[in-house]
């Protein structure tokens, strides 16, 4: 099972940005914690299901196009671009 919040238990100020409707989970979500942001991102990794803790990290330039690597690269690199008001 990947780890998930139950929607119930989610503050209504929270983004739910990925979810399986089917268990009211809610797998991707985002929100704002003071001056910062934070965003969970649950479930497996994207290109090895069967990782097991023992096992060296996956080695990501081999998986230069992984659709779940940009998702959280996205994450990392969105909010550092988003323009910030200038005090003038």
């Amino acid at each position: 099972m990947a780890t998930a919040f139950n929607k119930s238990k989610i503050k209504s100020t929270v983004t739910i940005m990925g979810e399986l409707k089917s268990a009211n989970e809610a797998r991707y979500i985002h929100g704002e914690y003071g001056k910062g942001q934070w965003t969970f991102y649950g479930g497996h990794d994207p290109e090895n299901y069967q990782y097991s803790p023992n096992e060296p990290p996956t080695d990501l330039s081999l998986h230069p196009n992984s659709p779940g690597y940009r998702l959280i690269l996205n994450n990392v690199l969105f909010p550092a671009a988003k323009k910030k008001k200038l005090k003038t």
